[in-house]
């Protein structure tokens, strides 16, 4: 099979499809008042930092009058992004509100920096770059993220060298599990996956599905031999484009939720934020998080990135479809409605 390259067109379209979705660009965490962050998204230079009510404020990282990065620039008391070069200030709206060099002068309106929406939701900065869809749209819902009788995680993001749509596939898979993560939750008895159907809801741009699996339980020693095991209940929601979250039912226990969603830095470059949420009643250190559930992120990783081609095909024709792929085609499908461009796949 040869794939033929991307051209600038299919990747404008990529670009186009995701731009009115909101994304992960940092944790809340991680910015801090008073500071800037450069950040990337859909191939676009962005700077991130808090204006005077803490809010998150974003815009391109670039000062319109000699193109100087702003992320190099400080904030000043009042939330203003400063130029580093000429020291111009941009409020949090895109306004220039002052300019040194020409003390007690009215600002032209056409000076302006150019700015998104941005908000803190469960844990993360959120950004959409398409003002009109920010105004009518939200973040994907993280279950449980604002339940006061619930707690949240949010993990150190990995990097990927892969398309969005590769990770969100492999998280919503389910046969790799007993192959991949043998060594963390996955079974390395069963590789059968119990039935499912997938739903699909084109007015929520969401497709859910529920199986059960028998996961092997990494806490308790072996059985003559083999891992022990116990049954689980899973419940997955995709909300398209790039994340996605599960709920882990297991009999006597408390339930949790692991939440994964993309940062498309570009086509072929994904950071991805981990979330997880439980009961007040479960207690676990941010070292035990990690311990758990970066492992199996890695394993993933070291699959993902050498798939090939790298754009996942959303043309189902083009690729072998078992009856365990259901998610996979119902996946491949959605993102080819909402514009998502497949790849060009020629014999040779």
């Amino acid at each position: 099979m040869r794939v033929q390259p991307a051209t600038a067109e299919e990747i404008e379209r990529f670009y186009d499809a995701a731009r009115s979705f909101w994304h992960p660009v940092a944790r809340t965490d991680d910015l801090l008042a008073g500071q800037t962050m450069a950040v990337k998204l859909l191939a676009e230079d962005l700077v991130l930092w808090r204006n005077a009510q803490g809010m998150p404020a974003v815009g391109d990282d670039i000062c319109p009058h000699r193109g100087t990065k702003l992320s190099m620039g400080t904030v000043t008391g009042d939330g203003c992004l400063q130029c580093p070069y000429h020291l111009f200030e941009f409020d949090s709206d895109g306004a220039c509100t002052k300019i040194p060099q020409l003390p007690g002068k009215p600002i032209s309106p056409k000076v302006r920096l150019g700015t998104y929406s941005a908000v803190d939701y469960a844990g993360l900065v959120w950004v959409c770059l398409d003002t009109n869809s920010a105004n009518s749209t939200k973040p994907p819902l993280v279950p449980r993220a604002e339940d006061p009788g619930w707690w949240l995680y949010a993990g150190e993001p990995p990097e990927w060298n892969c398309q969005a749509p590769r990770m969100i596939e492999n998280f919503l898979d389910l046969a790799h599990f007993g192959a991949i993560h043998s060594a963390n939750f996955g079974n390395p008895e069963v590789h059968e996956v119990a039935p499912y159907k997938p739903v699909t809801h084109k007015g929520e741009n969401a497709i859910t599905f529920e199986v059960n699996y028998l996961a092997r339980y990494r806490w308790a020693p072996e059985e003559d031999g083999k891992p022990a095991v116990r049954p689980i209940h899973y419940r997955y929601r995709c909300d398209l484009p790039f994340a996605s979250w599960i709920e882990t039912n297991v009999e006597g226990e408390h339930p949790y939720y692991t939440f994964a969603v993309c940062q498309p830095v570009s086509v072929d470059q994904t950071k991805i934020y981990w979330l997880t949420t439980f009961t007040n009643e479960v207690h676990h250190s941010p070292e035990e998080l990690d311990k758990g559930f970066l492992p199996f992120f890695a394993e993933d990783q070291a699959i993902v990135e050498q798939q090939r081609p790298e754009w996942l095909p959303l043309d189902v024709s083009d690729e072998l479809h078992m009856p365990f792929d259901k998610i996979s085609v119902a996946y491949r499908r959605a993102l080819a409605e909402l514009g998502f461009p497949t790849i060009r796949l020629a014999p040779g």
